[in-house]
């Protein structure tokens, strides 16, 4: 074969390679790997925020309302109160079985309640004398430490919650004694004053919902009924000689709660 003839042979095999190639598909990149999103779930430790208004309504039996013993209750015109409260939580829940989620939280409060009434109680064994009781007081915190369980549909968390609640109070009460027969002898002398401040265990009880508008927050509302319990006060009346010469005042400490709070999620 001549030089020529070679020569026209490799050109030929060049350009019937291109057009072999020019029929090859393209290169496709490979796609990207997949990342599944991440399965929201409750469980972990949170803090936050809350605040609300609180409110008593015990038509005269309630907070700092003071059944007088061996009497009666007498009236009251300060038995309602309503005020804010606002604090700080923290807790942590457990999400098991699907929904299911169990938990715990503790929260501590301020609260500004603070009342006032007057009643009046007649005494025992003295027909013509009664009572004037006048009475303040308030209290200025209060705290829970509560187990919370709830269903959750996925960011939507109802809850039912309950456990241990506690607090502090302040009360005076003034007693002061009226004779119906002699005016002379209206008003002269308090029977006895009482001042003191209580800590106070008791109970709370509510439900709320939750929802997490991101993976590391989410906001509530709740509601809660706390019972403090009832504390005792007793007086001494000076001017009864072998007669009734002691009596005990009793007040309850109750009211509700309803609050929002936005929780920080770890």
């Amino acid at each position: 074969m001549s030089f020529r003839s070679a020569l026209l042979a490799s050109a030929a095999i060049l350009v019937a390679g291109s057009a072999f190639a020019a029929d090859l598909p393209a290169r496709v990149a490979a796609p990207a790997p997949y990342i599944a999103a991440p399965i929201f779930t409750w469980t972990g430790f949170y803090v936050g925020l809350n605040a609300g208004g609180a409110w008593n309504n015990n038509n005269g039996i309630g907070y700092n309302n003071y059944t007088v013993t061996p009497t009666y209750i007498y009236s009251s015109n300060g038995g309602n109160d309503t005020s804010f409260t606002g604090g700080v939580q923290a807790g942590y829940n457990w999400q098991f079985g699907g929904g299911f989620v169990a938990g715990v939280e503790g929260d501590i409060n301020y609260i500004d309640r603070n009342g006032g009434g007057i009643g009046r109680a007649p005494l025992v064994g003295a027909p013509t004398d009664y009572l004037i009781v006048n009475r303040s007081g308030g209290s200025n915190w209060f705290g829970t430490l509560r187990g919370r369980i709830g269903f959750a549909f996925d960011r939507f968390l109802p809850y039912v919650t309950g456990g241990l609640a506690f607090g502090g109070d302040t009360g005076n009460v003034a007693v002061t004694r009226f004779n119906t027969i002699n005016p002379l002898l209206n008003n002269v002398a308090v029977v006895s004053t009482n001042n003191g401040n209580n800590s106070n265990v008791g109970w709370a009880l509510g439900a709320g919902v939750e929802y997490a508008f991101t993976n590391s927050m989410s906001f509530k509302l709740e509601y809660l009924h706390v019972d403090l319990g009832s504390h005792s006060r007793t007086f001494v009346d000076p001017t009864v000689a072998g007669g009734l010469s002691t009596f005990t005042a009793r007040g309850e400490n109750k009211f509700d709660v309803v609050r929002a709070g936005v929780n920080f999620r770890f």
